[in-house]
């Protein structure tokens, strides 16, 4: 890929892993969902990875949507 742009190198490639938040990886029906938590009940979407193309069309698995989660112990 090439890229094109009057911008500094460092802008344009600013989310280096170091600067990337935590991130959650939780299973969902055919993928995965990366989540950023924002509180103890709450996250926001970081990522969708499925095997399903009608999840990408789902509005509340869109990045930044927010997620309600419950935490389960076993």
């Amino acid at each position: 890929m090439i890229l094109y742009t009057p911008m500094p190198l460092e802008e344009v490639l600013d989310e280096t892993e170091e600067n990337r938040g935590e991130y959650l990886e939780i299973p969902y029906n055919n993928g995965i969902i990366e989540i950023e938590l924002t509180s103890a009940s709450t996250a926001k979407v970081a990522r969708l990875r499925s095997s399903n193309i009608n999840d990408y069309l789902d509005p509340r698995l869109q990045p930044g949507a927010e997620i309600r989660i419950q935490w389960m112990m076993d």
